[in-house]
């Protein structure tokens, strides 16, 4: 039996030099592999985190609006946000909100403060300690600063469950909404200035409102036109909160006046019957609207709420009030609401903002109501119940004295606060703040639709299984023949 033959020095020369060059060609690329890996991780982390980071959350809690991103790109002072909170105790949910503000706007600036580790540093501000917690966060340009404590970023709120009698709860993320305003507010020069009238009954703005007004950088104060001889110069609006009696003579011609000068007047009334609050008809008829007799009622049952034919969910017409609203499918609730006219010959631009269906009618013996069926006599529909007239000045009118109740309000998730809030904020120039909405946290699982799950189901079990087995068996292929 012959001996193996053994290699001689050219082929053993051969065979290693091919394994070291074939060895030194994997080194090379395997190098470069690193290399590339290690400038793009280098590359990736210098991106802001709205670059990097995205929001797979169903009510997109991490997203920011429209509004705060015009707001920040307007930005020409440097704004630092300081996160208070101890070392390893920073919550993830705000502290990712504050990185994308960060990447925004390079006039803003996020650190992270322990108090604990910096105890001189909250000596600095002058701050209301029962809203200190941990991870608040102050937003500071220049001397100016505002706290935005922890529970004006989650806020809960309580309501009662009138069928059940249980005491229901709802936290809302305000993150966005909160921080917005707070850089909105210590970046500005100045605050524009609301006036809310008194010495007729009027329903008084609850504190949930007046947080509201802080919040959107509003300065208040009330006033009782009685006493003045013309509505303050630095007034942006007047705000009338469903009066339960008329103004004098004087009172509307000084309101007329001002609206005539280019004022702004806000205005919620209750059910005003034939031959009363003429004075008052008489500032809205200057600004071309008047009411209409009766209460409307709403035949369309997706219209109005269940088993309350009189609390209406009327159509939301377009204009910058209503567009954050209308566009992210919230309702108005209006009850007891009362249609407003146009008034024949008024050169006014009116834009009816709440709308009732073809199936409404109003109940002319309002006052005497015994049944809200329709009845004879009883005027057909559809109906404004809420419209802005816009000549010299501008007149936002609700006809429904219980828009801003709290139980109404909630009944909407806020929506008639923020239709408040936004009309104020559109009288006053500030639209960049126009209705930031706050977000729930009650659900905050990521939603996919069926559609979508199929396709990435085929994806990912399919395709690229496939498309792996595929590479694998062309590799082998390609070997084998060489």
């Amino acid at each position: 039996m012959n001996a193996r033959k053994k290699p001689g020095k050219f082929a053993l020369k051969r065979m290693f030099g091919e394994r070291f060059r074939a060895g030194s060609y994997a080194t090379f690329a395997s190098a470069i592999v690193v290399a590339i890996a290690v400038m793009v991780n280098l590359f990736v982390s210098s991106l802001p985190s709205s670059a990097t980071q995205f929001d797979l959350t169903s009510n997109s809690i991490y997203s920011l609006s429209a509004q705060t991103k015009q707001i920040a790109a307007m930005l020409d002072k440097d704004v630092t946000l300081y996160l208070l909170a101890s070392s390893g105790s920073e919550d993830s949910s705000v502290q990712r909100l504050l990185n994308f503000y960060a990447g925004l706007s390079g006039h803003i600036r996020v650190e992270a403060v322990d108090p604990a580790a910096k105890p001189t540093f909250l000596d600095n501000y002058d701050l209301d300690t029962s809203r200190l917690y941990q991870n608040s966060v102050i937003v500071q340009c220049g001397d100016r600063y505002r706290l935005v404590s922890y529970n004006d970023i989650y806020v809960t709120e309580y309501s009662m469950d009138y069928y059940s009698y249980n005491y229901t709860s709802t936290t809302t993320f305000r993150g966005e909404n909160a921080l917005t305003n707070a850089i909105h507010y210590v970046s500005s020069d100045t605050l524009p200035k609301v006036y809310v009238v008194s010495g007729h009954g009027e329903t008084e703005l609850d504190e949930r409102i007046t947080s509201m007004l802080k919040q959107d950088n509003f300065d208040y104060e009330t006033i009782s036109l009685l006493s003045l001889e013309a509505i303050p110069e630095d007034a942006s609006a007047l705000v009338i909160n469903a009066p339960t009696s008329d103004l004098s003579e004087d009172e509307a011609a000084l309101l007329t006046e001002y609206l005539s000068g280019g004022g702004n007047v806000v205005l919620m009334t209750g059910y005003i019957a034939a031959g009363e609050m003429t004075n008052l008809l008489k500032v809205t008829s200057a600004m071309g609207l008047t009411a209409e007799e009766g209460i409307v009622i709403e035949g369309d049952r997706n219209m109005r709420l269940a088993r309350y034919p009189h609390y209406l969910l009327p159509t939301i017409g377009e204009h910058d009030i209503t567009s954050a609203l209308s566009g992210s499918g919230y309702f108005i609730l209006a009850p007891l609401a009362q249609p407003i006219a146009e008034v024949d010959g008024t050169s006014a631009q009116i834009t009816w903002l709440l709308t009732t269906s073809d199936s409404s009618y109003a109940k002319q013996k309002a006052l005497q109501m015994t049944t809200t069926e329709k009845e004879d006599g009883d005027a057909d529909g559809p109906f404004h119940v809420g419209a802005v007239s816009e000549l010299s000045g501008k007149l936002f009118w609700i006809t429904s004295d219980a828009m801003l109740n709290n139980n109404v309000d909630n009944a909407v998730s806020g929506a008639n606060s923020d239709l408040f809030m936004n009309a104020l904020n559109w009288m006053s120039g500030q639209g960049d703040s126009i209705s930031i909405r706050a977000k729930s946290m009650d659900r905050v699982t990521l939603t996919v639709p069926q559609s979508s799950a199929t396709m990435w189901t085929i994806i990912m079990i399919g395709v690229i299984p496939a498309v792996l087995v595929g590479t694998g068996v062309i590799i082998v292929i390609r070997r084998k023949r060489r």
